[in-house]
């Protein structure tokens, strides 16, 4: 009987670990994924410290967001970006969502319209 309770408890943390975005399996196919601010400042200041640095159009003093994303498995990375969303900079402890695939994407707040992909298509809405 213990035994019993005790997967019960593993097979439920499983399940309220799994991340909901994952359903939205359009957009997750095309590269987006739920993430979070973990630091804003200049892109000079900001760019070594990311796994990945998608850059930014506006040089070494332009506004630069880090956020951490995960890709499957218990690691999350980071995605360091000048392509914030428009008519804002995001502040740390922002959920945003960032398409991992295409670095010349801006980040989208999460429960906003996502950028029109490269087609000049929407990719949708954000599934949170």
């Amino acid at each position: 009987m213990a035994r019993a309770v005790v997967l019960c408890a593993l097979a439920l943390g499983g399940c309220t670990a799994f991340d909901a975005h994952s359903l939205d399996r359009t957009a997750h196919a095309a590269g987006w994924r739920a993430a979070q601010v973990v630091d804003v400042g200049r892109a000079a200041d900001l760019a070594g410290t990311v796994d990945r640095d998608c850059g930014t159009d506006g040089g070494p003093d332009a506004p630069y967001a880090v956020v951490r994303y995960r890709n499957g498995g218990v690691r999350s990375r980071s995605l360091g970006t000048g392509r914030l969303p428009a008519g804002a900079v995001p502040k740390v402890g922002d959920k945003v969502e960032v398409n991992i695939l295409d670095c010349a994407a801006p980040l989208a707040v999460a429960g906003q319209a996502r950028p029109a992909d490269q087609s000049g298509s929407v990719s949708g809405t954000p599934s949170r």
